[in-house]
């Protein structure tokens, strides 16, 4: 996705944009600034942590306000042509990156329609925006759309790049906007921009830099040798992010300041310090705060990156209480911030000339950002008891957010703004610190922090150990949330399942999003009203399922190379609480509850830090009337999610299941490794006997392609429900089999060939024990079906059964040793299958109930609808030439193709979805003759 200036991005084409013109002075060109030789210095070392450094920012607009898209536009041109950082792009001369700002340009908005007021469109707009890396010689440094709500703008979007302005310019450019929307004019001048900041670094500056680096080396040299030991493997990415929301956090930190006299990003930094100091138990440590470098007057409404770091010695010898330690914290960090303007390059130089890398001499350390911006007038102090402070604490919310690939130290801190209170942000180097550290880091500091707010907190100020509490089972936060506690179960590690180990493959071979709309299974459990249950009890039940089901509380991580499974024997799910807003509207919370599982299932899972579930609670009246499931299919399969679906249902109902739980994934895995070889072994022999002259369906391109490449379509047909029903019922097969067929037939049966292979999906749910297993257990078979002889269809679908029963039993092997087979045919075991057209019935019960009459002839055939076929999505990416998926729906059921243009065509594609409706209601009550398919 590329956002330029005059590019208009292609996935915009069909969408509504507008172009804000600018022009302004100051345009030229200048050597970087210091902020941002650092950051160009990073992204060639590192690579862009654009997620992390784009800065999105959303402004409201209110109803009143009346802004129509026409001011907006004319007032974001007038806000980029007052501030030449917005027009700045850096480019490399001559192997040297210089900004160079424009004179005049076009800036293109993307207008995206909103409801109510904007605000979940804007969010949506926010991530697609800001989730893209900026190129930063090509596109001007900001991206903007406009949120439209009965043709008024009621939000717009700023996603900033971290090349021109830092978080302190990006308020200053907000707060200018504000007023160009609804003044349409300022009158004061602007402050300076990128290039006047550069030429003034790079001039009058250099003897305050040199100072800087003075004090650098000074503080460098009072640190002891503190390197970190080997690292360990670690997890990929290597460095994981959890957040903590906290009021408890906000209160505390404002109350300490003004008992001590600070300022509440000390209290802050001293937390952090504490905790840091618990974990390496050093005298003396270096402290690195961000320094946003407005000490200067002229550089208060500055817009530019002019954000550095900065570095003090702390002395933590004596045992001080806390108090002792903040008002040390408090003149080193001070110390360090005024020294954080420096030239990096001269800094840099100065560590190699005694032959310290600076690149890995502070790894030992911890970095501090508070990114937080003041508050103008005085800052009331909030009055809070003892007691209601310590009880906010049961409100906090801990989540993990996305890792990063690299990072110049083994821990970060990152302080945000959030509604709820404030958010901090602890980031680790997993091959240094484990995982586990992360959350009881955080917790630990919200614990200090209370504690310290109405106490002098004796040395070591909080155990290594410590954890805050989990919030009381049932007590929701503002942001509405609770938490849900499993204990009892086993801590262990085995390797991942064969179906595990088949699902990774997916993972790596697909492009998100298209990955996690495979690898997410989103189910909605109703509750009735007259179950009378509310929070507590059942997140009681979610903690219950947990702790009944241990594949639902498994991690996959790396252990010696290999990827494994590690459950865990307690700990805490996240569980969403969201109240209907209007119970008239939505009286039993499906509504909300479909949009919350389209949102949970909306984003990847973690699954090096995240449990295999997401959970949220749907309540009217403060009753529970749905409960949002969404797995990840890397620890169940359909199978295991409608067994889990079963339990939950009981334990909600009756608070206990009576029945043991089936085999867990551990369970599973041990058996792979022992008794389930034989099985193995016989199923890869059968693949090589079956694959070897198999005529490849889809072998040869027969066009360029639409563009995406990939189209999906879906046919959702009442005729077709009933026709398997009624076939099934005739020939004596199941509905499964009677699908299976008539894929084949439309698929096969005007090409003269003898046989037809299709890749099966078999739930593995054979070998005894298995059949209510909590595991991922699906794998491909391959079904040979025999076409000699031109058989009628009834012969056929005899064929399909007995094959397709010889694909299923052949199903379940190590995808490992599936891969050597293939590989010592010298095929790609990767594609070597994509010429079949790949079948998978995702139904749970699609077999007929012998007692229901079917529609007569007559009737089914007015059930089929002319032209059903539609196509509902696109991908880039996709494993397949041809998949089929057949879906339950309300009295009907879906076909689903995803077609590969190039060797299906969208034409034909449709043929296949309505050939295989059409032949099966006419098998349904006549002999249908080879060629069978009835379809034109």
């Amino acid at each position: 996705m590329r956002f330029a200036d005059v590019v208009v991005p292609a996935q915009w084409a069909s969408e509504t944009l507008l172009s804000a013109e600018f022009s302004g002075d100051g345009a030229g060109t200048a050597p970087l600034t210091w902020a941002q030789q650092v950051m160009w210095r990073s992204l060639a070392r590192y690579g862009s942590n654009h997620v992390f450094l784009n800065l999105r920012r959303t402004v409201p607009v209110s109803a009143r306000a009346g802004a129509d898209p026409a001011t907006v536009v004319r007032a974001v041109g007038a806000l980029v042509g007052r501030h030449g950082a917005l027009r700045t792009r850096v480019r490399v001369v001559d192997e040297v990156p210089r900004q160079e700002t424009a004179a005049a340009g076009v800036l293109p908005l993307l207008v995206s329609p909103g409801v109510d007021d904007g605000s979940r469109a804007a969010r949506q707009v926010a991530g697609r925006l800001g989730d893209v890396a900026f190129d930063h010689a090509a596109e001007w440094p900001l991206r903007v759309a406009l949120v439209t709500v009965d043709d008024r703008v009621r939000q717009i979007v700023v996603v900033f790049s971290h090349s021109t302005v830092d978080a302190h310019a990006a308020e200053v450019v907000l707060r200018d906007l504000r007023l160009l929307v609804l003044r349409g004019g300022l009158s004061t001048p602007a402050g300076p921009q990128s290039v006047d900041v550069a030429r003034w670094q790079h001039g009058v500056d250099q003897g305050r830099s040199t100072r800087a680096v003075g004090h650098w080396l000074r503080e460098f040299d009072r640190l002891p040798p503190s390197p970190l030991p080997a690292p360990g493997p670690g997890l990929t990415p290597p460095w994981r992010r959890g957040v903590l929301v906290s009021a408890a956090v906000d209160t505390a930190t404002r109350l300490i300041a003004a008992r001590h006299r600070v300022s509440g990003s000390a209290v802050l930094l001293a937390g952090v310090t504490a905790m840091a100091a618990s974990l390496g138990h050093r005298e003396r440590l270096g402290i690195f705060p961000m320094a946003h470098n407005r000490f200067r007057a002229a550089y208060a409404n500055a817009v530019a990156n002019l954000g550095q770091i900065g570095f003090g010695m702390l002395d933590l010898s004596g045992r001080p209480h806390f108090g002792e330690l903040l008002s040390r914290v408090w003149r080193v960090s001070l110390d360090a911030l005024r020294h954080a303007y420096y030239d990096p390059v001269a800094l840099r130089l100065a560590f190699e000339q005694r032959d310290v890398d600076p690149a890995s001499a502070f790894q030992p350390y911890h970095y501090f950002n508070d990114v937080r911006l003041p508050v103008g007038g005085v800052d009331r102090l909030p009055a809070v008891t003892r007691e209601a402070l310590r009880a906010a604490t049961a409100d906090s919310t801990f989540a993990w957010t996305a890792g990063l690939d690299q990072a110049a130290w083994h821990l970060l801190t990152h302080v945000v703004d959030e509604p709820a209170g404030v958010g901090v942000t602890l980031t680790v180097d997993t091959r240094q610190l484990p995982l586990e550290t992360v959350e009881p880091f955080l917790r630990g500091l919200e614990d200090l922090l209370v504690r310290a707010a109405f106490d002098d907190v004796p040395w070591p100020w909080s155990p290594t150990t410590a954890t805050a509490a989990a919030p009381p089972v049932g007590r929701t936060s503002a942001a509405g949330s609770t938490c849900a506690e499993f204990a009892g179960g086993r801590a262990a590690t085995a390797p991942l399942t064969w179906g595990q180990r088949a699902m990774w493959r997916t993972v790596a071979e697909f492009a998100a999003p298209a990955a996690y709309r495979v690898l997410t299974l989103p189910r909605t459990l109703a509750v009735s009203a007259r179950a009378g249950v509310d929070v507590p009890r059942a997140v009681r039940a979610v903690g219950a399922l947990l702790a009944r089901h241990e594949s639902l509380r498994t991690r996959v991580r790396p252990y010696d190379g290999q990827l494994c499974q590690e459950a865990s024997a307690a700990g805490r799910l996240p569980v969403g609480v969201h109240a209907v807003p209007r119970p008239a509207d939505d009286p039993d919370g499906a509504r909300v509850a479909a949009e919350l599982a389209a949102r949970l299932a909306g984003s990847p899972f973690d699954h090096a830090v995240e449990y295999p579930l997401r959970v949220a609670l749907v309540t009217v009246a403060d009753t529970v009337r749905q409960v949002v499931l969404v797995f990840s299919h890397s620890a169940v399969d359909f199978h295991a999610a409608a067994t889990v679906l079963r339990d939950l249902r009981l334990l909600l109902l009756r608070g206990a299941v009576d029945d043991p739980p089936g085999l867990q994934s551990l369970d599973v895995a041990g058996q792979e490794r022992t008794v389930q070889q034989r099985r193995s072994q016989r199923a890869v022999a059968y693949w090589l006997r079956q694959f070897p002259g198999l005529p490849m369906t889809l072998a040869d391109p027969v066009g360029a392609g639409a563009a995406p490449r990939y189209r999906q379509g879906s046919l959702v047909s009442t005729a077709l429900h009933h026709a398997t029903r009624l076939v099934a019922t005739r020939y004596g097969v199941s509905t499964s089999t009677a699908l299976l067929a008539a894929t084949a037939a439309v698929l096969c049966g005007d090409a003269g060939q003898d046989a037809c292979g299709i890749v099966v999906m078999a739930n593995n749910r054979f070998p005894p024990g298995y059949g209510r297993a909590v595991a991922t257990l699906n794998q491909i078979g391959l079904c040979r079906l025999d076409l000699s002889g031109r058989p009628d269809f009834g012969t056929l679908l005899s064929r399909a059964g007995r094959a397709g029963l010889d694909a299923y039993r052949h199903a379940y092997y190590d995808p490992v040793e599936f891969e050597r087979a293939f590989t010592g045919r010298g095929d790609d075991h990767r594609s070597v299958l994509a010429p079949l057209c790949y079948l998978n019935d995702t139904r749970l019960a699609p077999e007929v109930d012998p007692g229901v009459a079917g529609p007569d002839e007559a009737a089914l055939r007015a059930m089929v609808a002319p032209d059903a076929v539609r196509w509902v999505g696109e991908l880039d990416r996709f494993a397949w030439r041809c998949r089929v998926q057949v879906r339950d729906a309300p009295g009907a059921v879906e076909l689903a193709v995803t077609a590969d243009t190039r060797y299906l065509p969208v034409e034909r594609a449709a043929r296949l979805l309505s050939g295989v409706e059409a032949l099966l209601v006419e098998a349904a009550f006549h002999e249908v003759p080879w060629p069978w398919s009835t379809a034109g």
